[in-house]
Formats: structure tokens, sequence, C-alpha cells
């Protein structure tokens, strides 16, 4: 294994790993109108991100501004990440799913000076440009000629380029401070409006480093890049981190493009939040059934784990063509935003897919705990990460039977605070110690167990707790349903009393498939719901019981890393 030597700032990647790996190649995109995948090397990336630097000081007059990017994921976006955070500015990533009228407010509330973004966002960022400052700069990440509206990032690199051969080296010399504010991201939380969190160079690279003590050896690996980049699990772990092991990148197309890019980029790692992870998981369950020989496949796939366990590990080899369907060289899936049904890890993991949780946020750049390649335990997120320490506070508990408490987390990834909200701040940090709003507990092994958030959790007029993650998981299991939302309605027969009810949306594909020729009513679609409830809630204490269901026509609305926002939900509904 390489020694590691402490990073200092993000800058030993553009100075250090970028010249380690500058033959390889860095990442794989397909532009728009490109059949194939075209390559961009380390070296290039080194040349590029330079020369961007360099513009956007010399020509742009950037330094110390605000920086924002917005766009589908793409390696000009991470390059202008990487410009403007080791020499220009402070970076502002924001999410492309905004509605307009929000992505203003973001732009206001950062006091952005300048605005890159991707092609398709063209016409959006034109229709709220008069509502930006007058002397907002414009960078489109194209090969388009820059015009009087907006400049084309492409020709800024070529100029920049220009300039750095010509001995101008001010952003390549400049030294970065690692404690300084620089860069600002907003959570797209599902509990409250979006808070700006402040990250540095020093929290950046402590959690790079955290997940090389993790999982060191996947350098030689390629990635397969589905998570919107602004969001902090996929920017960190899958492209900081990538660069500066030298793994290869490829980036997906879309979401609808995960099955075909897999299978062109042959990916060895794929980092996946739940509801992705369930709906492979759907496919190939539905795949399996074609065949007819479902109980034999499942058979085999335990009796293949179980000699996996005394050092016979044939599961890649039994399920080849199960892994085809995935490019035939995934070997790992990292699971993180939300927990996973222990039984879809178990299911997976006996095809020879080995699962790797874990736990973040964030505020924490974003891990927090994770599970080794050693010691997977399935439906934990393992342990604390290198350099950080994770305890559970029982202080706000009121049940004095339960080990389950809010999760607090010390460290150099924790952030320096929310952007102008000291009160945020001060509510969040305590003594060192970041309090997560989420909740969990130790297992035996000491490895760490998450079941819910603080603002979710239920709490009965006896002081009992009921967290709606874990009653959510047993509901999607119905086949029926799609996804499902568990919250507490106030009781109109007692005010004091809280009515555990369970919001679902139908699993339509199913429908289909399974009553092709007649579809059930709605109310026989609700009843046969109910029945699979009533046997959840047998298995159950009586006070966690679902004692009533809805069923959504549509949609639930969703963060982008497709966990609902249980906030926006119930208020539509108070609305109403």
């Amino acid at each position: 294994m390489e020694k590691v030597k402490q990073m200092d700032s993000l800058k030993d990647i553009i100075n250090i790993r970028y010249d380690m790996f500058k033959d390889k190649v860095a990442f794989l995109e397909k532009e728009d109108g490109s059949k194939e995948f075209r390559k961009i090397k380390y070296s290039q990336v080194k040349e590029d991100v330079n020369a961007l630097g360099t513009i956007m000081l010399k020509k742009l007059n950037l330094k110390d501004k605000k920086i924002a990017v917005i766009g589908e994921n793409s390696y000009r976006w991470y390059a202008t990440y990487m410009a403007v955070t080791c020499g220009v500015g402070i970076i502002v990533p924001l999410d492309k799913e905004l509605p307009a009228n929000e992505i203003q407010n973001l732009l206001e509330r950062s006091e952005a000076s300048c605005i890159v973004y991707s092609s398709r966002k063209k016409e959006f960022i034109d229709g709220i440009r008069n509502n930006l400052p007058k002397d907002m700069i414009y960078i489109e990440m194209s090969k388009n000629k820059s015009d009087d509206a907006s400049y084309s990032w492409d020709e800024l690199v070529k100029e920049g380029k220009e300039l750095v051969d010509t001995g101008e080296n001010e952003y390549i010399d400049t030294k970065i401070d690692r404690e300084e504010f620089r860069i600002l991201l907003f959570t797209s939380g599902t509990t409250a409006a979006a808070k700006g969190v402040m990250l540095n160079h020093r929290n950046i690279c402590a959690n790079t480093l955290a997940c090389y003590h993790l999982v060191p050896q996947m350098g030689e690996y390629t990635y397969l890049s589905v998570l919107p980049m602004h969001h902090t699990y996929e920017f960190s772990l899958v492209y900081i981190y990538g660069t500066y092991i030298g793994a290869t990148i490829g980036i997906c197309e879309g979401l609808k493009y995960v099955a075909k890019n897999m299978k062109d980029i042959r990916p060895h790692v794929l980092f996946a939040v739940p509801a992705l992870i369930e709906k492979l998981s759907s496919k190939i369950d539905k795949a399996i059934a074609d065949t007819g020989k479902e109980k034999i496949i499942r058979t085999a796939g335990k009796l293949a784990t179980g000699l996996s366990k005394i050092g016979i590990d044939l599961r890649r080899t039994i399920f080849k063509s199960i892994q085809e369907n995935f490019g035939g060289n995934l070997k790992y899936i990292f699971c993180g935003a939300a927990p996973l049904d222990k039984d879809i890890i178990l299911k997976l993991e006996s095809y020879g897919f080995k699962f790797l949780q874990g736990f973040g946020v964030t505020e924490a750049s974003p891990l927090i705990a994770g599970t080794p390649l050693d010691d997977r335990a399935a439906g934990t997120c393992g342990k604390a990460v290198y350099g950080m320490e994770v305890r559970i506070d029982l202080s706000k508990n009121e049940d004095e039977n339960s080990n389950v408490g809010e999760i607090i987390a010390k460290g150099d990834s924790i952030m320096m605070g929310y952007y102008k909200d000291e009160a945020k701040t001060k509510e969040a940090l305590k003594d060192g110690w970041f309090y997560t709003g989420d909740l969990g507990y130790f297992d035996i092994k000491g490895n760490l167990v998450i079941t819910g958030r603080t603002k979710n959790v239920i709490v009965t007029s006896n002081g009992k707790n009921i967290y709606p993650e874990e009653l959510e998981t047993l509901i999607n299991r119905i086949p029926l349903v799609e996804e499902s939302m568990v919250y507490g309605a106030k009781d109109p027969k007692n005010k004091q009393e809280l009515i555990v009810t369970a919001k679902v949306t139908l699993n339509e594909e199913y429908i289909e498939e399974t009553y092709a020729s007649t579809r059930p009513s709605d109310d026989e679609i609700y009843k046969l719901i109910w029945e699979e409830i009533k046997k959840i809630n047998r298995s159950l204490v009586s006070y966690k019981a679902i004692k009533k269901l809805e069923i959504k026509k549509d949609a639930f609305i969703k963060t982008t890393t497709m966990k609902i926002k249980r906030f926006a939900e119930l208020e539509k509904d108070n609305k109403k």
C-alpha cells in the first residue's frame, strides 16, 4: 500500500497527484451528439485547471469572489470546482433541479459574482438574468465562442493556456490557506430549508484521507459517476477521492442511461443511494423470475455465500450472467445518503457484489462512518472513519429503555459553520461536536446503526419513540408499493395523541405486469396493501402499529439524492 502523506490542500491533487498519474485516463465522458466516450488524461486536467484559474484571475478579476457552478455531471464541472478552490475564490455548487426562483435566491444569498453553467441550462439562466446583478459574469460550459452575453468555457481555457505559456504563474504559484473558507454548499435537506455549509481545504482533505484509510486499494479501478456532482457525497467520495488515488471516472449520461453506461464503461465501483440500488435489485429479481429457476438461484446464492466464508468464493463465476448486466467488472457498491434494507444487501452480496455502507452529512464533508473492505457488517454503517470521533447523545431520549440517541461527531472534516447564520451554527456545533440531527446506536461490535432523523421521530403520549424509517423499510417490501413515508398525524378526537400514518405511492410497473388483463380498482388496491400492513403490524410492538393508510396519486417531492422531502410533503398537505 502506498504510504500516505498529509494533504495540505486540494492543490496537492493538482501539483502532485495529477503529475503522478499524468498518462492515465482521468475521465470518460460522452458529450452531446457524440457516440463514443472521450478520454481525458490527468495531464490535460492539470493544464485545463491551471489555465481556467489563470484566466479567472487575470481577465475576469474574480480573486476571492464567489463563483457558482450549475449543470449536469461533466468534466468541465469538476475542472471549474478545482480551478476556483485552488487559487481563485469560493465555489458555490448549485442543484440543477431547483426551480428558477430558488436558484436566483441562492445566487443572491451567496453573493455570487459569476455563474458557470452547462449548455443545457443556458435557456434557464437567460430567463433569470434580468433579476441578477448587472455585473454578474456568465460562463457557459461549451465550445461556442464567447459573445456579449457570456464567455465560452473552452475559449477561456484556451486563453488561459496562452497566458501560462508566456510565463504567467500567479495562479499556479498561489499558496493555499487550508483554514480559509473556500466552499459553500447549500443543503437540500428533507426536514428544513437549505442551509449554507462553509467548508475549507482542511475539511475536504481530512475526509479524502479518511476515505483512503477505509478503502485504499482502488486507484486502478474505474468508477461510474451517477449521483449529482453538487452533492458532497458524490463529489468528495468520487471526484476528489477518485482523482487523489488516480482512478478513472466514467461520467454517466443520466439516470435513464445507467444500465447502458454500465455496459459501455464496465465500472468496478458504483456509488449509489438506496433508491437506485432498490431499482437495480428489482430488475435482477425480475430477470431471475423470468428464468423460472428462482428457488434454485436463491439456494445457489446462499450456498456460494457460505463457501465464501471459508475462503472458497465462486459467486462471480456462478452468477456471471447477473454480473454482465452491470458491465461484468462491478465489484464494489457504496451506499450512502440513507439506510438500505439489510435483506437487499445480503441478496446482492450473494451474487458476488461487495457492499460498503457509510454515514455522512454535508457538514462533515461528508463521511463520518463507514464499513471497511474486510469487515462489512450488513445493515450498519461501520465505525468512525480515520480522524473522526463519533458518540451517541442520549440526553434527549425520553425512553429510558432505548439506546438510540442523536449521533454527534468531531474531527477535522467538520464544517466551519453555516453561512451568515450564527444561531443555527451555535445550535449545531457545541464544544467542538457537530450534532447531526440523525438518530442511531452502536451494535454489540461497535458498528453504527442509523434509525432515522430527530425531526422525523414520532413521540407517543407515553414517551415512546417511533422511527418512521424503520417502518418504511418494511412497507417498501410490499410489491404494490413504490415508496412510503410514515409520519404522525394528529388525532382529531384527541389532540395529544398521534396516529401513525403511512403514505405510499404505487408500483405501477408491478401492477401492470401482475394484473395485465384487469387492473384492480382503487378500493381493491387499498385493501390489498392494508392486508400487508396488518401483517407488518403483527410483527411490531403495539405502540408502533400503523393505524392509517394514504395512497398518493403523484410522486413524492424529493431531493436530488432521491430522499423524500418530508417537510415539503407535510406542508403541501396542510395547504389543501
